[in-house]
């Protein structure tokens, strides 16, 4: 399948242009689009992928929110449990209404890419993928989740998760969430209870990263350790904060060395 890049990226930029490009939540949507294209790429580089092949995680990049413009304008949220599943709106408006043809005539990876789509926020693949969807679905997770953690040291935490900053420094941090976390688990979201479990949840997602390469990326770009940074006013929230701290540590030093 060819992928024309150009052709893809003005349609992405007239379809955004019909949504309120000076509000700071669109514009972080769209920046966080093309980063995680970029990362997509990489990635699928960093597998030795044919041309093609990379084009098409590329692809699943700029395709993987087009559904949270459309989100924020129904329920001025990114908060999918208030509001919708955004990676399912995704899938429906490119692949369900059809806009899918507004980028690539090709339909032949339809199927994939509407299913890694579909996946790419879920907690868990399902075991009934496919080699080659479970490669695509694992490129474009590990793509997303390491421009979140940019995200998240670049804007304010009680604007990303709608909470008070004060709640930040004084909130335990909850069993359930220090255990996923010390577990080498990604933390369900069904276990976030306080304002710090969400920090704690994002730092996490380090664990779900599956390619070396994205691991590399998360370490180089700092944001991890700047998460691990923060510190709290709560003696026993700081004690927990270390202990995840040199979790975290290890296991990133072991999986550079892979």
């Amino acid at each position: 399948m060819i992928i024309d890049r150009e052709k893809v990226k003005n349609v992405f930029a007239d379809y955004v242009a019909d949504y309120d490009i000076t509000d700071t939540k669109v514009r972080l949507k769209v920046e966080h689009t093309y980063r995680v294209a970029d990362l997509c790429d990489m990635i699928a580089k960093s597998l030795k992928l044919s041309q093609e092949d990379v084009d098409l995680a590329w692809l699943l990049g700029m395709f993987h929110d087009v559904g949270r413009f459309e989100q924020l304008r129904r329920y001025n949220t990114f908060e999918d449990s208030i509001s919708v599943n955004h990676a399912a709106l995704s899938a429906d408006i490119l692949f369900v209404d059809g806009h899918v043809r507004d980028y690539i005539e090709d339909d032949t990876e339809d199927k994939l890419m509407e299913k890694a789509i579909r996946l790419h926020n879920v907690y868990e693949l399902p075991p009934a993928l496919t080699d080659r969807e479970r490669m695509y679905s694992q490129i474009l997770r590990d793509a997303d989740k390491v421009d979140i953690l940019k995200v998240n040291c670049e804007f304010p935490m009680d604007e990303i998760y709608n909470m008070p900053m004060e709640a930040f420094y004084t909130d335990d941090i909850s069993p359930k969430v220090l255990e996923d976390s010390l577990a080498h688990l990604n933390v369900n979201r069904c276990h976030t209870v306080t304002s710090i479990d969400h920090l704690v949840g994002h730092i996490s997602l380090v664990y779900g990263l599956v390619y070396p390469a994205s691991v590399a990326e998360a370490l180089n770009q700092g944001f991890i350790e700047q998460m691990l940074s923060f510190e709290s006013k709560n003696p026993k929230t700081r004690e927990a904060m270390q202990k995840i701290r040199d979790c975290v540590h290890k296991y990133m030093d072991e999986r550079i060395s892979e």
